[in-house]
């Protein structure tokens, strides 16, 4: 019998620490999955995130999610909405956050690329984020 285990199954993109020079305080890691794993160009990848931070998440918090080459110049404009809304809002430092958005994922997406989600108020208050390597030869072995 040769490899009985559908492949497909054992397909996890793994999200790293991020490295935001200027950040006023090192960002949380964000805990982020993708379905499906890894994103279709042209289809709307659910990115679900979650973490805890350091300060609370307000009405003015975002929730970025971009996707770039190796470069790090953008593929396309960021993915931003509201990070916090409703009877929700704010959540307090030390309390749990998280949140699912469906992102379009665009059609020019390169073979090799980095996707990155974050969760902040500004570019130099960033409340957490991570950041995955995504290329074509992870499916060489999965």
């Amino acid at each position: 019998m040769v490899n009985a285990i559908p492949h497909k199954l054992l397909k996890r993109t793994s999200f790293n620490a991020c490295f935001t020079p200027g950040a006023s305080s090192a960002p949380a890691l964000l805990q982020v999955s993708i379905s499906p794993d890894p994103p279709v160009a042209g289809t709307n990848v659910k990115v679900s995130v979650s973490g805890t931070f350091s300060k609370d998440v307000t009405a003015q918090t975002k929730l970025v999610v971009a996707f770039a080459d190796f470069s790090k110049q953008p593929i396309a404009p960021p993915f931003v909405t509201d990070a916090c809304t409703g009877s929700g809002c704010p959540i307090k430092a030390g309390d749990s956050y998280s949140q699912s958005v469906d992102v379009l994922v665009p059609n020019n997406l390169p073979s090799n690329y980095i996707m990155g989600a974050g969760v902040g108020n500004s570019e130099s208050d960033i409340l957490g984020c991570a950041y995955a390597i995504i290329n074509e030869f992870t499916s060489l072995f999965f």
